[in-house]
């Protein structure tokens, strides 16, 4: 089997240096920070991020609505006909949600019931939506964009970026059926909708939104204390002031992170596939893989992790054992 595998492999990589000194690949590189407009309700686009009028659906706009439109179908389907003795598909969904469940219990046994709603929610949701931004089609199938016309209407975009073609080096599929023409860019009509600063600073936002009231939920008007500790002395107030400074930054933290690994994931793999396109992608692709999934729980488990700190009272004593 190792040998087969082994041989195939030595297969393409010998087909694809051929194909690629021959000049089959493209010589097109377009990478764009913020997500591009497919369309522009009621007006026109401006540029290939903007509409100059009207409302913007974007591709990760269209790729939200599809994941969400996933998650209601799989839902649907595993919840129809429940049984006691769980089978099939029911039992699948049971074991996933119930192996998120079970992990949780182990950061906060006490709480568990009122922070896994959203911690899961988030979990899946972001595992989906960072896995599709790795299929097939997304981000490479698009409308073409006259970027003549963008030129005339605006100033150059400082983070849309293409590559000049070489001397000699032209576009092997440019003459092919629904090839963008030269003169013209491809905006994709779905992007992973966490590869969008957009949806990665709202779940950020609803995350320490619900820090923030799970703490007063649990020490009333105590939680204060946390960064207004003006009795114990210029330490703990200067401490308590850090902790307040802390609470803004996990927004950006929690934003960032995910948004700058998904999104350098995908550019990652654009760029190798436009240096190299055969076989060079497939190590960086099994390894995107693994970050889809580990920057989902990353998020899932840090916003677990605080709303857990945020229900004990200062000193580390838990709010209902504080009150006994």
């Amino acid at each position: 089997m190792r040998n087969r595998i082994l041989t195939v492999t030595g297969i393409l990589l010998v087909l694809g240096i051929v194909l690629y000194i021959i000049g089959v690949r493209s010589t097109k590189l377009h990478i764009s920070v913020a997500a591009e407009p497919v369309v522009c309700l009621g007006g026109v686009r401006a540029t290939l991020e903007t509409c100059a009028s009207g409302f913007p659906i974007t591709n990760s706009l269209i790729t939200t609505v599809i994941v969400l439109l996933i998650f209601f179908i799989v839902i649907l389907a595993g919840t129809r006909n429940m049984q006691v003795v769980p089978r099939g598909f029911q039992n699948t969904l049971e074991v996933l949600v119930e192996a998120f469940y079970n992990f949780a219990q182990g950061v906060d046994r006490k709480n568990v019931a009122k922070f896994f709603p959203f911690c899961a929610s988030a979990f899946f949701f972001m595992l989906v939506s960072n896995i599709t931004g790795l299929i097939p089609g997304v981000g490479s199938i698009g409308v073409c964009v006259p970027t003549a016309k963008e030129a005339a209407i605006v100033a150059p975009i400082t983070d849309v970026t293409m590559a000049e073609e070489p001397a000699g080096a032209a576009d092997f599929f440019a003459s092919w059926p629904l090839a963008c023409e030269k003169g013209t860019t491809l905006v994709p009509f779905l992007r992973a909708p966490t590869a969008d600063l957009n949806m990665t600073l709202a779940w950020a936002l609803a995350s320490v939104a619900l820090i923030q009231f799970f703490g007063f939920q649990a020490l009333g008007i105590g939680y204060l204390t946390k960064f207004f500790n003006f009795r114990e002395g210029f330490m703990m107030a200067l401490v308590g002031i850090l902790e307040l400074i802390s609470e803004f930054v996990r927004i950006i933290a929690f934003a960032f992170r995910l948004f700058g690994n998904i999104f350098a994931g995908e550019v990652i793999l654009v760029v190798m596939a436009f240096l190299f396109p055969y076989l060079l992608p497939a190590p960086f692709y099994a390894f995107e893989l693994f970050v889809a999934f580990i920057q989902a729980l990353i998020f899932a488990v840090l916003s677990l992790v605080f709303m857990s700190l945020a229900t004990e009272a200062h000193g580390g004593h838990h709010s209902e054992t504080s009150a006994h």
